[in-house]
């Protein structure tokens, strides 16, 4: 996958309602403040280990092993180093030593895409890692039938961790939905009807039509290779996931989580009022705009509304309605010549797949982007931090 990198980052504060919200400038001096317009999944990741016995609620056995992670900032790895600094008292340090300390897990960024092959390796403990990658490994690398050196056992799921946990948002850039209403609210129609045209899928289930085309862009857009998992690692994979685009309590939460990144360090600079941040970044009259809509009425304009420019992870099951709108006839299927978007009258512009949030962030720092799909930590933590 490409790297992108940022341009040029220059930090400059905006007060909003007596918080400090940081923003982003391009090269050409536009504004690249972002704001949530809707959520795209909870839940929907887990931890994986060549040992069996360690459980989440003990560090027995934990000191000392090599844990993939996503990478700093997502909510996998905040989660993972929440789980070992706060509640087994270790420490969880970058790296993989050749001698390790007892009361030290460490971890080393990994792209989910390439977890399985480097778990293979038998360089690694274990992981943690968003769907599908969790039910893939822990079925290729079950009972010691793989010839791989280490078995991978599922230890935990995200929401054993914390439940109900908002995971990947619609993000987008403020000034370009200030100045596009008539595009973004037909973007979100497209997007709502795409995560209504999941769950319908997800509940008629696995082997019927709707189910079998499900599984069809899954294995077309969460894969490096489409037939790397069975079908019922798949299903595993949606089951295991909550697919909502509401923003109910969303701003209660970024404010809790602001506090909770500055204690643990992720957040440098100091946010005066997280609950004047919270509200600052989440702008939900875009979204409740759009579910007051009918979308017969938004449906095969004349013309075309515009182009988006888009950001997305790549291996990623949590963002399968965002993907699944972008595949021709997929969702629409009296319509086979038109991506469920394009029957709404946009265009999508897509973007180089991510690796992780943070990478999505960097587009948007380089305004490359005007939306994109990552999760929430990230979000927070670069808004925060103004990088």
């Amino acid at each position: 996958m490409k790297t992108v990198f940022i341009a040029i980052i220059v930090a400059a504060t905006l007060v909003v309602a007596g918080g400090a919200v940081f923003f982003f400038m391009n090269n050409e001096g536009r504004n690249t403040d972002v704001c949530v317009l809707a959520k795209v999944n909870a839940e929907g990741s887990g931890i994986f280990a060549y040992d069996d016995g360690l459980d989440i609620e003990s560090p027995n056995g934990w000191g000392g092993l090599v844990f993939m992670t996503p990478g700093p900032g997502s909510i996998q790895h905040e989660m993972l180093k929440s789980l070992v600094v706060d509640d087994f008292k270790m420490k969880f340090v970058s790296g993989n030593p050749s001698e390790k300390d007892s009361d030290t897990l460490y971890w080393v960024t990994v792209a989910p895409g390439v977890m399985s092959t480097s778990y293979a390796t038998g360089n690694y403990d274990g992981g943690i890692v968003w769907e599908p990658w969790f039910s893939a490994i822990t079925e290729e690398f079950a009972n010691g039938s793989h010839g791989y050196p280490k078995d991978a056992y599922p230890i935990a799921l995200s929401d054993d961790l914390e439940p109900g946990h908002p995971c990947c948002m619609i993000v987008a850039n403020k000034v370009f939905v200030e100045q596009n209403e008539e595009l973004v609210l037909r973007f979100l129609l497209a997007y709502i009807e795409a995560v209504d045209w999941v769950n319908e899928a997800i509940k008629e289930g696995q082997g019927t039509p709707m189910g079998n085309k499900l599984e069809e862009v899954a294995r077309a857009t969460a894969f490096v290779n489409p037939d790397s998992a069975s079908s019922d690692a798949i299903w595993d994979a949606l089951q295991s996931t909550v697919y909502d685009y509401g923003l109910t309590d969303l701003k209660a939460y970024v404010a809790e989580l602001v506090e909770r990144f500055e204690a643990s360090g992720a957040i440098t600079e100091k946010v005066s009022d997280p609950v004047a941040f919270a509200n600052a970044l989440i702008n939900d009259s875009p979204l409740n705009n759009a579910m007051g809509k009918d979308r017969d009425d938004y449906k095969n304009p004349s013309g075309s509304a515009g182009t988006i420019r888009l950001g997305v992870l790549g291996n990623d099951l949590h963002q399968i309605a965002i993907r699944a709108a972008m595949i021709k006839g997929a969702i629409d299927t009296s319509q086979p010549d038109k991506t469920l978007f394009e029957v709404y009258g946009v265009n999508i512009d897509l973007k180089a797949f991510q690796p992780n949030g943070p990478g999505v962030m960097n587009l948007f720092a380089a305004n490359e982007i005007d939306i994109g799909a990552l999760g929430l930590p990230p979000v927070v933590i670069r808004t925060a931090n103004g990088l």
